[in-house]
C-alpha cells in the first residue's frame, strides 16, 4: 500500500501564466480563491468582477453582454427595501436608484470588455447546472435576492442549451481576442442545498459540458479542480466546518496543482520568494522595538529590492516603513 490517497496526473496547460500575463477569473466562489491567490503572488488578475455567479448560462450571458456593450435586461431590476438590485447580478450590485445601479453595471461591463480584449487567460469556474427562472418573465436569474420562492421555478439546464450559450459568447470573444486562453473548471464546492443526488447530477452535467466544449475547441484547457477534491482529497478533514467548502489545506493543495499546470520553473521560483516575503510580513514580533526586529525588517527590505521592478510591492513597503517608524532615531 503506497498511501491512503489516489493521486492522478493531468496534462499541463500549454499557454503558461507568468507575471506579464493578464488574467480574468469569473464564476463560483472558487474563481475568487484562484484569483486572490494570483493577486497575492503579484500576478495581474481581475477577480470575479460580477461576484459569485454559479450557473453557466448566467456566466456566459454576462460575459457576452459585456463584450457587445449590451445593457442588462430592463425588466429584471428589483426594488427591495428602497434599494435596487438586478436579477442577472450578485446582490453586491445594488444602489439607491435604478439609474445609479445601471451606471454602475455599465461601468463594470466596460471594465470587463476592455480586459477581455487584452487578457491572456480567462478562468471560468462552473458551480451548478441548476437555475431559477423568474416566473413573471421566464428569464433565468443569477440571483434570487431573497425573494419569495413562489416567484421562481427551478430547473436544470440542458446540455445543448449550455453549449449554445457558450458558443455565442466564445465566437464573439475570438473575434476581439483570438489568442486568449480559456480555462474551464468545475467548482469543488458541493451545492448540497439542492440535495446530494441532485448535486452529483449537476456536477456530472457540468463535467460533460466541459468535455464537450474541449472536444469542440481543443485549444480550451480544462483544470480538474473538482476531481482533485473528490478523488484525491477524499476525506472530510479537507473541508471547512460547513462540510461544503474546501479547507485552507485543500485550497493550498489545489493551488500547488494549479502551479504545476500553469507555471514554468522560473515562475514557481519567483513565487517562492514572494511567498517568503508575505509570510515574513505576517510575522508578529515579541518586541516590535527590539534590535533583532529592526534587522529583520532591514533584511526584508533587501529581499523586496531583489524582486523584479515590474512587480508592485508598494503595500508591503508601506507596512515595513510603518514598523520602522517605531524605532527612535538619535
Amino acid at each position: 500500500m503506497k498511501s491512503f490517497r489516489t493521486t492522478f496526473r493531468f496534462k499541463e496547460c500549454e499557454k503558461k501564466i507568468n507575471h506579464s500575463s493578464s488574467v480574468i477569473t469569473i464564476g463560483s466562489c472558487f474563481s475568487e480563491v484562484v484569483g486572490e491567490r494570483l493577486n497575492l503572488n503579484k500576478f495581474t488578475a481581475l477577480v470575479n468582477p460580477f461576484r459569485t455567479t454559479f450557473n453557466p448560462y448566467s456566466i456566459f450571458n454576462i460575459l457576452l453582454n459585456s463584450l457587445i456593450s449590451k445593457p442588462v435586461d430592463p425588466e429584471l431590476y428589483l426594488n427591495r427595501h428602497d434599494n435596487f438590485f438586478h436579477y442577472q447580478l450578485h446582490s453586491s450590485f445594488n444602489a439607491a436608484s435604478k439609474l445609479e445601479l445601471a451606471e454602475r453595471i455599465e461601468n463594470n461591463q466596460s471594465l470587463v470588455k476592455n480586459k477581455l480584449e487584452t487578457a491572456t487567460h480567462l478562468f471560468i469556474t462552473l458551480g451548478t447546472a441548476f437555475v431559477y427562472r423568474l416566473l413573471e418573465t421566464e428569464s433565468i436569474v443569477a440571483n434570487c435576492h431573497k425573494q419569495p420562492q413562489q416567484n421562481f421555478s427551478k430547473s436544470i439546464l440542458g446540455l445543448e442549451e449550455m453549449i449554445d450559450s457558450f458558443n455565442t459568447f466564445y465566437q464573439t470573444l475570438l473575434k476581439v481576442n483570438p489568442r486568449i486562453q480559456v480555462v474551464l473548471t468545475v467548482s469543488p464546492v458541493r451545492h448540497i442545498k439542492d440535495g446530494i443526488p441532485e448535486n452529483q447530477l449537476s456536477k456530472s452535467l457540468l463535467k460533460v459540458l466541459c468535455h464537450q466544449l474541449v472536444s469542440i475547441y481543443p485549444e480550451i484547457y480544462y483544470f480538474p479542480a473538482y476531481e482533485i477534491m473528490m478523488d484525491d482529497l477524499r476525506d472530510y478533514r479537507f473541508y471547512k466546518e460547513d462540510m461544503i467548502h474546501p479547507s485552507s489545506m485543500a485550497e493550498d493543495y489545489i493551488w500547488n496543482e494549479f502551479q504545476d499546470a500553469f507555471f514554468n520553473m522560473e515562475t514557481k521560483e519567483l513565487i517562492q520568494h514572494i511567498d517568503q516575503i508575505q509570510r515574513n510580513l505576517s510575522h508578529r514580533p515579541f518586541n516590535p522595538q527590539s534590535q533583532a526586529h529592526y534587522q529583520f525588517l532591514f533584511k526584508l527590505q533587501e529581499l523586496i529590492s531583489l524582486m523584479p521592478s515590474t512587480l508592485d510591492f508598494t503595500n508591503e513597503k508601506q507596512v515595513i516603513n510603518e514598523q520602522l517608524r517605531l524605532f527612535k532615531t538619535d
